[in-house]
């Protein structure tokens, strides 16, 4: 039987469902009776990563979960992939999206010097820092030839989403937050005294999604 809503948690880039985060917002919204499903958008194979593959698992838990509409939840560069899903999935009617990673290729070619000339190409691995193992790992850099074609993707969709930003964002800039409320008339933006991670603010966080939510009918 088809459920009337389903709410997906989507988690950030070298992260888990089981990060500070994801696990507050199962619980606070566990306490008003609300299942979260939260996948795993490593796979099992952290190493290949592509947005690609992200978004295929995000397809097949929604496909997994057969439902009348969808509210996405969206950390970091999972916050990101909640915009790129909802471009496409006219039943995605709903977003609430912390430090949203817009424009992931562009920041990690300058943060990794990929763009530098004296760099004749790409090395075919980089180490990136792991939040999930707690420990520098490899990651294949064509995650970002893939992602290439992710950006030509418009984000352009006029959908309820409900933004919050830390103005002390170390990793991607409130600014990518502002542009995006800018050009969506239906989004709000609650910009916050508060790092990338917003763990400062976390338990309001979850609760002014749980608020969100119920107003949106979930």
């Amino acid at each position: 039987m088809k459920q009337d809503s389903v709410i997906i948690y989507l988690h950030g880039f070298a992260s888990s469902p089981h990060s500070k985060k994801a696990v507050l917002f199962r619980e606070e919204f566990s306490r008003q009776g609300i299942q979260l499903i939260i996948p795993d958008l490593e796979g099992g194979d952290f190493r290949n990563l592509t947005i690609s593959r992200q978004m295929g698992i995000i397809r097949n838990t929604i496909y997994q979960n057969p439902s009348s509409k969808y509210g996405l939840i969206g950390s970091s560069m999972g916050g990101y992939l909640a915009l790129l899903t909802a471009q496409g999935q006219p039943l995605v009617n709903a977003l609430f999206l912390m430090c949203p990673g817009i424009n992931f290729v562009t920041r990690w070619k300058k943060k990794l010097e990929l763009e530098n000339p004296k760099m004749k190409s790409i090395p075919g691995l980089i180490q990136v820092f792991n939040y999930r193992y707690n420990k520098i790992v490899d990651l294949n850099s064509n995650l970002f030839e893939d992602a290439k074609g992710w950006e030509q993707v418009l984000l352009e969709r006029q959908i309820s989403a409900h933004l919050i930003h830390g103005v002390l964002d170390e990793v991607v800039p409130i600014e990518e937050s502002r542009l995006y409320r800018a050009k969506n008339s239906s989004a709000e933006l609650v910009e916050l005294d508060s790092d990338h991670g917003l763990l400062s603010h976390a338990h309001w966080i979850a609760r002014e999604a749980l608020i969100y939510f119920k107003r949106q009918g979930y």
